[in-house]
């Protein structure tokens, strides 16, 4: 990586990758609900950046922040999920997947804040959770239709990423900064 470019510079997230088979049951909810925006999106749980706490500080020194991502992912086990309801965050027409244990994905985004990485700041509590919709406007018929969605077969989770995502006229820029996998021990931590 250059020295001179900082992959930072645009707002980054750390995420857990839904694994492909229950990522493309997201996608088709996506495609139903022409989200052009979500479908140019991995299929993921945000573990920064959406909330709780913010994307890495644009100033952030990229070396350090691989480091310690990878140093706390080597000692998280993978993580068993299941989806749980849909809900709509307040005042948005954004839907999502909530997830029925929550406690892991707390655990792992409060190591994070907990790392010396610099973060900026999100005025939202941390709700771990998958986008399936965030277009803009939604029918009563779609909100439904939304509130019907179940995914209930549980996965793994063992693989994470680093993403920054910037937009130029409206044209999505994702990049892949880091990617590895989750290779903890089964632990009282997690």
């Amino acid at each position: 990586m250059e020295s001179n470019k900082n992959p930072f510079a645009v707002d980054s997230y750390i995420v857990l990758d839904i694994p492909e088979d229950i990522a493309q049951k997201v996608m088709n909810i996506r495609k139903h609900n022409k989200d052009q925006f979500r479908l140019s999106l991995p299929v993921e749980i945000t573990i920064t950046g959406s909330s709780g706490i913010g994307v890495i500080d644009h100033n952030e020194d990229p070396e350090k922040v691989f480091n310690i991502v990878g140093e706390i992912t080597a000692s998280i086990p993978p993580i068993r999920a299941t989806f749980g309801n849909v809900i709509r965050f307040p005042y948005t027409d954004i839907f999502v997947l909530t997830l029925k244990d929550e406690g892991p994905f707390k655990k792992f985004q409060k190591r994070l804040a907990d790392s010396g990485i610099r973060f900026k700041e999100n005025p939202f509590p941390y709700k771990p959770h998958c986008t399936l919709r965030g277009r803009s406007p939604v029918t009563e018929e779609e909100a439904e239709q939304l509130y019907k969605v179940s995914i209930t077969e549980a996965f793994y989770l063992n693989t994470f990423s680093i993403y920054s995502l910037g937009t130029d006229n409206e044209k999505v820029n994702l990049e892949r900064l880091q990617f590895g996998k989750l290779l903890g021990k089964k632990s009282k931590l997690f």
